[in-house]
């Protein structure tokens, strides 16, 4: 999931306008890489978020500026409780619980743009999924 969580963040770059995510306590099962991603981002809450006495953190809006901050948020992000990136017209890319639910929206060229990037993965369109979780349901 952490991949397909990087590609998709990667896929919609350019149409995201601003970006948050919480930064909980640094795990010791968490990548160096990531490690360091999540002090970037803590310094970004410490400034434009909050930061509570227990070091959880969130950054707040971030808006799209810099690539070194986009880095550390694509790094880290994967492993936010919740991290969401959004375009002018409102949510993109919504992450939650580790990389345990993508909620993707997207217009029809966004949609084809992921498609080439992440395939052979599938999409599920939201409805489709619906229907699915239904029929579980039902058995």
């Amino acid at each position: 999931m952490v991949e397909a969580c990087r590609l998709v963040l990667n896929a919609v770059q350019g149409t995201v306008t601003e970006y948050e995510t919480d930064v909980p306590l640094t795990a010791p099962d968490w990548p160096a890489e990531v490690v360091a991603a999540a002090d970037v981002l803590r310094g970004v809450a410490s400034r434009t978020g909050r930061v509570e006495k227990s070091g959880y953190a969130e950054t707040g809006l971030v808006r799209m500026a810099s690539d070194e901050l986009w880095s550390a948020f694509v790094t880290f992000a994967p492993w936010a409780y919740s991290a969401t990136a959004s375009d002018d017209s409102g949510r993109v890319v919504s992450l939650a619980d580790e990389s345990q639910s993508i909620v993707v929206y997207l217009d029809g060229p966004q949609l084809e743009v992921l498609r080439q990037v992440i395939e052979p993965t599938r999409l599920v369109p939201e409805k489709e999924w619906r229907a699915v979780q239904k029929q579980r349901r039902k058995r």
